[in-house]
């Protein structure tokens, strides 16, 4: 496991609801991208494969698997930067083409671009772990350790599978 970290990520754009043709395309592209790329996205929180056990979002438009703690349910989310208030994210850059986002003490969100596909849980960045996002290649999944009762930085669990 690894300690938490602080994140500014380049190459982001966003545009309004009523932008121009180009960004859609870019996020019709993004969106495509997207569905290819979600088998190797991390995301994958021990915790949150403890409470949804059995459960998996096959849609495309809804490609993020959470927990919703006031109804005690597992649910499929879509990403919260494709379309905040209106405005509409997307990465452009070749070297951070991949969206992510993270909320901040406050519970902020804040959408930013990454090297690296992800697909993290909102109830575990935005309930649990505000503030605390994990950047590090070894440990890029952002969980929760329920005995301890404190977020942590930990590997993605396929890499810790031999064979």
């Amino acid at each position: 496991d690894s300690p938490l970290a602080q994140d500014a990520r380049p190459g982001l754009t966003h545009t309004t609801r009523f932008g121009e043709a180009s960004v859609m395309a870019a996020l019709k592209v993004f969106g495509l991208a997207a569905v290819v790329l979600a088998q190797q996205a991390t995301g994958n929180s021990l915790y949150l494969a403890k409470l949804c056990r059995g459960h998996v979002c096959s849609e495309p438009a809804f490609p993020i698997l959470d927990y919703v703690e006031a109804e005690d349910k597992c649910i499929c989310r879509a990403h919260p930067c494709w379309e905040v208030d209106g405005v509409k994210h997307a990465c452009k850059s070749l070297d951070f083409p991949f969206l992510k986002f993270t909320y901040d003490s406050s519970r902020k969100l804040s959408c930013g671009c990454s090297s690296k596909p992800s697909y993290d849980s909102l109830h575990i960045s935005m309930d649990l772990c505000p503030g605390n996002h994990c950047d590090e290649a070894e440990h890029p999944v952002l969980d929760w350790d329920e005995a301890a009762g404190q977020c942590l930085c930990r590997s993605h669990p396929c890499e810790e599978v031999e064979g």
